[in-house]
């Protein structure tokens, strides 16, 4: 085989090297910039998730906040002279009336000797119908009279919200006394002040 040969065979080798080396080069070009591309894509969605996360959160926070109950104790109702659990006594909670409260630690606030009314009602603000809320005394109705089972009432009072103004129903009804007390929950967070109401069944000293 002739040099001339030989030689052009060479050229010819390093040419398709060359071609081939810059297709691969291409390549590695085009995934990288398709990579980055995507890593930007994945960046922006975290962003965009983690922005809505933090606005459901404050959502959350805003509607929790919007749950804080009533902490004012009644003025027209008789104090209980000599009740089983008076003013002050250490209490462990045995009711499920709020989510943290069974088994929650706290202290008797007040004491009142009436009648005590589980109802269900519609809230003003035409939400889902609240059953078997527990429990309001008659310093709770608008009519701030004594009722029983079946009695229609509108509520006076705002221990949660959208209650106040609200069409209720009696569902049932205890003699008491009705215990407000000071408690906290099982779930964490701040002492639960003057909760309204619970019965002595639903307390035990510690």
């Amino acid at each position: 085989m002739s040099k001339k040969t030989l030689a052009l065979i060479a050229a010819i080798v390093v040419i398709v090297a060359g071609v081939a080396t810059a297709i691969v080069v291409g390549n590695h070009q085009s995934n990288s910039k398709n990579n980055g591309s995507m890593s930007g894509m994945s960046m922006s969605s975290d962003k965009k998730m983690n922005m809505s996360s933090s606005m459901d959160m404050s959502s959350s926070m805003s509607d929790m906040s919007g749950m804080k109950m009533d902490e004012s104790l009644p003025t027209n109702l008789k104090a209980a002279e000599n009740p089983k659990y008076p003013v002050g006594t250490a209490i462990t909670l045995e009711a499920t009336h709020m989510s943290g409260m069974k088994g929650a630690q706290g202290t008797v606030a007040a004491v009142y000797d009436t009648k005590v009314y589980e109802v269900t009602y519609q809230p003003t603000n035409g939400g889902q119908k609240v059953t078997g809320h527990k429990w309001l005394t008659k310093d709770d109705f608008k009519d701030m009279k004594d009722h029983k089972k079946g009695d229609k009432v509108t509520l006076e009072s705002d221990h949660m919200p959208n209650m106040k103004g609200a069409k209720a129903t009696i569902t049932k009804v205890e003699d008491g006394p009705a215990y407000a007390v000071n408690y906290q929950p099982t779930t964490g967070g701040n002492m639960v002040m003057n909760h309204k109401y619970l019965v002595e069944s639903e307390i035990q000293a510690r």
